[in-house]
């Protein structure tokens, strides 16, 4: 019988939930995030089958009130990898997309996960971003207590946005990230971000920001997580933010707390002393496609 594509329904959980049990030693989101999605307007998840066995699964997104959509969630079932199942599906997304007027079509992924990455680059999509990334579980290493020179003050996304145009070095690339996923850092993406954290700069004498910090909090099974985003132009304040951040964590009691690094940071962490050696040269990676041209 030939494989059959087509979109799932939430009486497709049990085989979600089959497909996904070996992803993250049983910790994957996608279960969870199932039946939200497929009670959402604005997304379109789909599954390939073998016979009755759900194979392959992936989402669409759609940003409201724009043209950009996301690649959610894609697995593979173990024992059907390697097969093309990630690049078919893939495919259909983007043509789902492009049946949306999708001008910009996102997918983020890990340095580390080369599948993935290679699906990426052979459904037509090309890298639009990179940024560190490290974790951090509780116990929290012992860290140098803040500086009390130092004031981070509270931003709202049009003050970033003019921070950020007087000092473009801030954030180098056009978009930012947050909490594995990126938005543009235009005054329209600022403010998506924005209902979703508070954000947090430092300012020197002359009114240029040196730093930018950010959070969101996740919580799954009982475990919190902390997303930060932490970009810099100066060591010593990313240092101070550092600190600022494990006091907070500590304060939470937040499991563990991940970071998404602009370039200077992702340099510095590694001098920091408590970075695990399995995140150096580790990345954070956004993938671009234009299912329709501009």
């Amino acid at each position: 019988m030939p494989s059959t594509l087509r979109e799932l329904t939430i009486e497709d959980q049990n085989q979600v939930n089959l497909l996904c049990q070996t992803v993250w030693e049983g910790n994957d989101y996608v279960p969870e995030s199932f039946p939200k999605w497929v009670e959402d307007p604005l997304a379109t998840t789909l599954g390939i089958f073998e016979e009755n066995e759900l194979v392959c699964m992936s989402n669409l997104e759609l940003v409201s009130g724009t043209s950009i959509a996301w690649v959610q969630g894609l697995r593979v079932k173990d024992g059907f990898r390697h097969k093309g199942y990630g690049i078919r599906i893939t495919d259909a997304i983007v043509q789902r997309a492009r049946e949306n007027r999708v001008r910009i079509l996102w997918y983020a992924t890990s340095s580390q996960n080369e599948a993935s990455q290679r699906v990426a680059e052979k459904t037509g999509f090309h890298k639009a971003d990179s940024v560190g990334y490290f974790r951090l579980y509780s116990p929290y290493p012992n860290h140098p207590k803040p500086s009390s020179s130092i004031v981070p003050l509270k931003a709202s996304s049009e003050r970033l946005f003019e921070l950020v145009s007087l000092n473009p070095d801030l954030i180098p690339s056009t978009t930012l990230p947050m909490a594995w996923e990126f938005d543009f850092k235009s005054l329209e993406g600022l403010k998506r971000l924005e209902k979703h954290t508070e954000f947090k700069v430092v300012i020197d004498e002359a009114g240029l920001a040196q730093a930018l910090y950010c959070k969101v909090d996740r919580r799954r099974k009982d475990e919190l997580t902390a997303a930060y985003t932490v970009f810099s132009t100066d060591r010593a304040i990313f240092v101070d933010i550092m600190s600022r951040i494990l006091d907070e964590v500590i304060t939470s009691k937040a499991d563990r707390a991940v970071f998404f690094l602009g370039p200077g940071p992702t340099e510095w962490a590694l001098s920091l002393g408590y970075v695990d050696q399995e995140f150096i040269g580790r990345r954070f990676l956004l993938y671009e496609k234009n299912p329709v041209e501009f």
